[in-house]
């Protein structure tokens, strides 16, 4: 084989791979705009709405948005899928009084625009005292060698760092709500976070959910493909914030 023929070959396979090369990067394109479009295309616009008695979808939105749910009254369990003990022993342990109810609770009765919770213990907030708050009134260091000292006795210190705790703090909101029929039980305590004020010292700082917890539930589930057949109970979980704190907003 002359020199010629062998550099003809070797142009011919550089070809045939920047060829493969330009196919494989282009098949790859295609999948990557295919996929973007099926984002795109799901949104979760419909991330808390069930329709026609589906299985709820998972949301970290809290607390959750006002279900939307099909007027169908076929989608709707019967008075003979209502008993209370059947009920109660399919839910099992799960069942918790605090968070909810299969009656109106009085709680709602009393304040049906909700109760405020603070948690004080002594004049201030229960639980672990933060670290600013431990932090106050120690020696500042100011960059330039030096240090400045807030020259007040210890009480007078401890009566600031709980003004100061006291003021951060982020009490829980809570609501009784009620989902409807198609859930058991329908009535739960959700938690939302107080927006009457900024919680930081200067202002800027909200109160923004920082815990939360899950509640199984009950939910009218129904497969079929006519509507209101082959129905049933089924457990899922619905998240509930339960603590908040002071914080930066998104």
């Amino acid at each position: 084989m002359n020199l010629h023929s062998h550099l003809r070959i070797t142009l011919n396979l550089l070809v045939l791979v920047l060829w493969t090369c330009r196919r494989v990067s282009g098949q790859k394109g295609r999948a990557k705009a295919y996929w973007d479009r099926l984002k795109h295309t799901d949104d979760n616009s419909f991330s808390g709405i069930f329709h026609s008695g589906t299985r709820p979808e998972p949301s970290e939105q809290l607390p959750v948005i006002d279900l939307q749910e099909s007027p169908d009254p076929a989608l709707d369990p019967k008075p003979e899928n209502l008993d209370y003990r059947t009920l109660r022993r399919l839910l099992g342990r799960f069942y918790d009084r605090n968070f909810m109810s299969v009656v109106t609770p009085i709680e709602h009765v009393v304040s049906p625009n909700g109760t405020l919770e603070f948690k004080m213990r002594k004049k201030r907030p229960k639980g672990i005292r933060p670290r600013f708050i431990k932090d106050f009134g120690k020696p500042v260091y100011t960059g330039d060698h030096t240090f400045v000292r807030l020259h007040v006795n210890r009480r007078t210190r401890k009566k600031v760092q709980k003004y100061l705790w006291n003021f951060t703090h982020c009490p829980v909101f809570h609501t009784w709500k009620d989902l409807g029929i198609r859930f058991w039980p329908r009535w739960i305590r959700e938690g939302r976070c107080y927006q009457g004020r900024s919680c930081s010292i200067p202002p800027g700082m909200q109160c923004r959910p920082s815990s939360k917890t899950r509640k199984t539930l009950l939910r009218w589930h129904c497969r079929g493909p006519e509507p209101g057949s082959n129905c049933s109970w089924i457990r899922f979980q619905y998240p509930i914030l339960t603590e908040c704190s002071c914080s930066c907003p998104s």
